[in-house]
């Protein structure tokens, strides 16, 4: 049945998830059959191996204490497996626990000092739908649809004073065909490695000129290669490339959180030069579609005298007239939609501005392209980084005006100067229709501001020094803290701490520590030898207990009968075959008519 089950759930045959589902079904099944030590060991072996598979899917603070968890239930279940029966189950996982922190500094310090190497071999991870709400097409209303998401898209560190947030543009893909519906990157979808070819620019690196901004970015998981920064980014550290229209895309898709330091110039002009193919592919229209917003730009083009003009006139428009921001944009139709937002509903997200903005200019004969990103963010004082999520997803336009290359024009703030200024909830604040179906989240609860962001730090703190921590955070750690990384110095690193560490480990279970091979009641008899030595009296060595103590009745009679019962208290423990619950009553005896000597 569970076999049936998996071959009608529809996943691909040779996925990971239908091999992590075997594997489950596996152990599971296994489980059920336990008879003998053997089918034991099988189980547990096999949950070790579930706890790591966990890992490829989620590597979250809550997965990690998940695994832990099971780490140590499955360490108690091997040393029950090993150990006779009757022992308490917690007495098990109290020894698991023990064990595991006893490993504990050893696995810091490997995780610290181990190269970072690749894997042996790639594993294809699961193949849904990218977590990120950024895709590589825009459609009337395609972002609205990201307002209803508060997952985090990626967090910044800035090395020094961070930017005013209306100059946030964190900018990731560049669109550049209008079919008459949807603005896509070109007229025909490209795979991903075959985009990364046409895209690719090589350009110098240059990290030091003045006004250079440093900061770091940890990308989330999206599974896909697309990168947000600040344009212009004009060095960065990483596994990454630049396109020549100034994005930044990875050479991998993000299948784990992954953190890159980036350094931008945000003040430098995007003059790229714009050849006669670029320029051709800048001013592509769908023919015989949106006329009245064709004869608008024509006319408007004619009366502005220059391109500049014309652009400040259409942001002036779309600033004065009766345009509204909503999250809730009426459906446009398949054809003319342009003019349907134009001149009819008037009624959009910035999608619908940036996209007919952009239509507007490529119809008057500018070049003009959609840019797809984010804008702004929210600021933790706590943490002193930015979050930026998914509500925070935002398009705008760039024309190219001659002698100042590619300039950003963003239309949606001539009609919601908040949404840029502030942030969205205060641009719809009115319409109520911010995370209108999480109504649940944190963030639409004033109460939970401050312990959101609290956590928001905690997990920052998790993606950076943690999941965070490749080879090249490796190296640079290493050289700040050992000065030149050599092979050498880090062997000698290495073996010195695990030195200590074994040493912990010898003195933590005795076998550094002289041991004191007494019973208890042959303590608790020097206790009293001790007590009475101090008081004048020492005991010889070759005399036996009962002499000794006929001998301190005789010299302490006031303290004879506590001596006496000692004496007898002791050589019972000490000769005599006991239960162990008689013997522990009698030692609590012996230490309760010491005390009284």
């Amino acid at each position: 049945m569970g076999l049936l089950a998996l071959g009608i759930s529809g996943l691909s045959p040779l996925s990971l998830d239908t091999m992590s589902s075997l594997l489950l079904l596996a152990f599971a099944l296994k489980a059920l059959e336990v008879t003998h030590r053997r089918d034991a060991l099988v189980v547990v072996f096999t949950g070790f191996f579930l706890v790591a598979v966990q890992f490829l899917y989620n590597q979250s603070i809550a997965a990690a204490l998940y695994g832990i968890a099971c780490l140590t239930l499955l360490t108690a279940a091997l040393i029950a497996v090993q150990e006779s029966p009757g022992k308490k189950v917690g007495d098990h996982i109290k020894l698991a626990g023990s064990m595991l922190l006893q490993c504990l500094p050893l696995m810091i310090i490997v995780y610290l000092f181990f190269p970072r190497l690749p894997p042996l071999w790639a594993v294809t991870l699961p193949t849904d739908q990218a977590t990120s709400g950024i895709s590589d097409q825009l459609a009337p209303g395609d972002i609205a649809g990201l307002t209803q998401s508060d997952a985090t898209a990626f967090r910044v560190t800035f090395k020094g004073a961070r930017p005013a947030r209306n100059r946030l543009y964190w900018r990731g893909l560049v669109l550049n065909h209008f079919d008459g519906r949807t603005w896509s990157q070109f007229s025909t979808p490209l795979p991903v490695e075959e985009l990364k070819q046409v895209l690719r620019v090589d350009l110098p690196q240059s990290s030091s000129k003045p006004g250079v901004l440093e900061y770091e970015v940890i990308y989330e998981k999206t599974r896909r290669n697309w990168l947000f920064s600040l344009s212009t980014v004009v060095a960065w550290t990483g596994d990454a490339f630049a396109g020549f229209d100034y994005r930044l895309m990875a050479e991998r898709a993000l299948s784990s959180p992954v953190a890159f330091t980036l350094y931008s110039d945000i003040d430098a002009a995007r003059d790229a030069p714009m050849n006669r193919a670029l320029h051709r592919l800048m001013l592509g229209l769908p023919q015989e579609q949106n006329p009245r917003a064709r004869t608008l730009a024509k006319k408007w083009r004619a009366q502005s005298g220059s391109d500049i003009a014309y652009a400040q006139k259409m942001m002036a428009y779309f600033r004065d007239q009766n345009y509204f921001y909503t999250l809730r944009p009426p459906l446009a139709g398949q054809r003319d939609t342009i003019d349907q937002f134009l001149f009819e509903s008037r009624r959009g997200f910035c999608s619908h501005y940036a996209g007919s903005f952009t239509y507007m200019m490529r119809a008057a004969g500018i070049p003009a392209r959609v840019v797809l990103g984010y804008q702004g963010g929210e600021w933790n004082e706590g943490g002193d980084f930015l979050t930026v999520r998914e509500y925070d997803a935002h398009a705008w336009s760039e024309i190219w005006l001659e002698g100042q290359g590619w300039v950003r024009f963003d239309p949606t703030r001539m009609v919601a100067p908040e949404r840029v200024e502030q942030n969205l909830q205060t641009a719809v604040r009115e319409e109520g229709s911010f995370l209108e179906q999480a109504m649940f989240s944190p963030i639409r609860i004033p109460w939970l501001s401050n312990l959101r962001q609290k956590w928001d730090a905690v997990q920052y703190g998790w993606r950076r020094w943690v999941l965070g921590y490749d080879m090249a955070t490796q190296s640079r750690w290493l050289e700040k803290w050992m000065g030149k990384v050599t092979v050498v110095r880090v062997a000698l690193v290495f073996g010195g701490l695990f030195s200590l560490i074994l040493l912990a480990w010898l003195f933590v279970l005795g076998y550094l520590r002289p041991t004191d091979a007494a019973s208890p009641a042959l303590k608790l008899y020097r206790k009293l030898c001790l007590k009475l030595e101090k008081q004048g009296l020492r005991r010889p060595v070759d005399m036996t207990p009962g002499q000794f103590g006929r001998m301190a009745v005789d010299q302490f009679p006031d303290q004879g009968a506590s001596i006496r019962e000692a004496t007898q208290l002791y050589e019972e423990i000490s000769y005599a075959v006991l239960p162990v619950e008689q013997e522990i009553q009698l030692l609590q005896r012996l230490k309760a008519v010491i005390g009284r000597v």
